[in-house]
């Protein structure tokens, strides 16, 4: 670790920030940005981009383009969202909140991400030579496959969920309830998703523009998945030490508070020795008045402020650290300490944007796995907010998803970020980046 405690990352992470000037940018009308597969093809290598060799200093950057007026940002405006007050006004009814947000509009087609198409980086942007071939692989829980579909968006490829979820659930119910072992690694479950879709890719999806994903849940086993991933690099074909470019997207929003920074050290550790470049995913914000409102535990009103118990007992195991991976503290901490790797913004992010997470955690429902819905935990009931085995702790009542509105854009600049904190570290073209001091 020592080698990387330096004010910037040496070229085996970041190859240098974008020297992308104001030179030859036309075209910086803000449009919503829909169907952005068109442009997946149009290649943006490190020399296309204007990147130098080595570590790089700010003072070597060209004038950049980008500023508060050239700029990624959401569609709707009015963030963040007073979720409080307007769960208060609908009597913590989330469906009348979700009426009301769709009413203020925050509808799905305003959810979208905004902005010249030219602040847009594709996905091969941090690719080393024009001969070599770039390869996505994510891993983690249900963010980090909500972030590999983001990826699959901007190349215009087919979105990927979770599948067969209706028929795992009722065959592990019945499988519960007929007394037979259910085999799961210490009582957690997901369900499956494919790697890539059936039948003949849509025209301007390519196959480097489809991406891998591998399930870790970092909360039961802090080591990363360290040989289903080298697995998946020589099942793609893939050889970083001979020039190819593989990108492991990792992070889980599931670690304790307490274990976060270590296992972020420890990850670091072994994709350095495997040779692939990282984007450590930070985690979401928690937004602990939504998470009550959708929440299937109900524990009563508290009869004086006609707050739902549920709420106060989420809010104090946020405030204890119990919930939230720490939130960004561990983050700020490791950055502090000097050591600077490529990292989403997905906390500021989910931060400024708040009051888009349908069940206080996820803006897209369809990242939230089905099998956590209702799933009663098969190592034996929980005690509400101390799971030991299961991590469902939340349940969320599954007839809201239908009624929450799907924040896509939200995924999409989270994966925008990720891209620049390793093709252009130095550049900011985001409208909120005033949002590292939000709480």
């Amino acid at each position: 670790m020592a080698a990387l405690r330096r004010p910037l990352l040496a070229a085996s992470w970041v190859t240098g920030a974008s020297a992308l000037s104001a030179a030859g940018r036309t075209g910086s009308m803000t449009e919503t940005l829909q169907g952005t597969g068109a442009r997946a093809s149009t290649r943006q290598t490190p020399e296309e981009l204007g990147m130098v060799e080595g570590v790089a200093e700010a003072g070597e950057f060209a004038a950049s383009a980008f500023s508060e007026s050239y700029c990624l940002d959401i569609g709707a405006k009015g963030f963040p969202i007073p979720v409080f007050k307007m769960m208060q006004a609908a009597k913590w009814d989330v469906g009348v909140y979700f009426e009301k947000l769709e009413a203020l509009g925050y509808a799905d087609d305003a959810l979208q991400v905004s902005g010249p198409q030219e602040a847009m980086l594709q996905s091969n942007c941090m690719q080393e030579g024009r001969q070599s071939r770039t390869k996505h692989i994510f891993v983690g829980d249900s963010q980090m496959m909500a972030l590999r579909n983001a990826l699959h968006r901007l190349n215009g490829c087919p979105e990927i969920w979770w599948r067969n979820t209706t028929r795992d659930h009722q065959d592990l119910l019945a499988s519960m309830k007929a007394g037979k072992r259910v085999r799961a690694s210490n009582g957690r479950f997901h369900a499956r998703t494919e790697q890539a879709p059936d039948g003949p890719l849509p025209a301007g999806c390519k196959e480097d523009g489809i991406a891998s994903f591998i399930f870790w849940d970092a909360w039961l086993d802090r080591e990363i998945p360290l040989q289903e991933i080298q697995n998946e690099i020589e099942l793609l074909g893939v050889e970083p030490a001979k020039g190819d470019t593989v990108v492991v997207w990792i992070g889980s929003n599931s670690i304790s508070g307490s274990g976060r920074t270590s296992v972020l050290r420890n990850t670091i550790d072994k994709l350095i020795a495997l040779g692939v470049k990282m984007v450590w995913d930070s985690p979401t914000y928690i937004d602990d008045a939504l998470m009550a409102a959708t929440t299937a535990k109900d524990f009563g009103t508290d009869s004086r402020t006609g707050i739902p118990i549920t709420y106060t007992a989420i809010a104090q195991r946020k405030v204890r650290g119990e919930i939230g991976s720490n939130q960004y503290k561990s983050e700020k901490a490791f950055l502090a300490g000097g050591v600077e790797i490529p990292m989403t913004k997905r906390w500021q992010l989910t931060n400024r944007y708040r009051g888009l997470q349908c069940d206080g955690i996820h803006s897209d429902m369809r990242a939230r796995d089905p099998l956590y819905y209702d799933l009663p935990c098969p190592k034996g009931p929980e005690t509400y907010g101390r799971s030991s085995h299961c991590n469902w702790v939340e349940p969320f009542d599954g007839r809201m998803r239908e009624s929450c509105p799907q924040a896509v854009g939200l995924d999409d600049l989270v994966l925008q970020s990720g891209l620049f904190a390793m093709c252009a570290a130095h550049e900011s073209p985001f409208c909120y980046a005033y949002t590292e001091r939000i709480r």
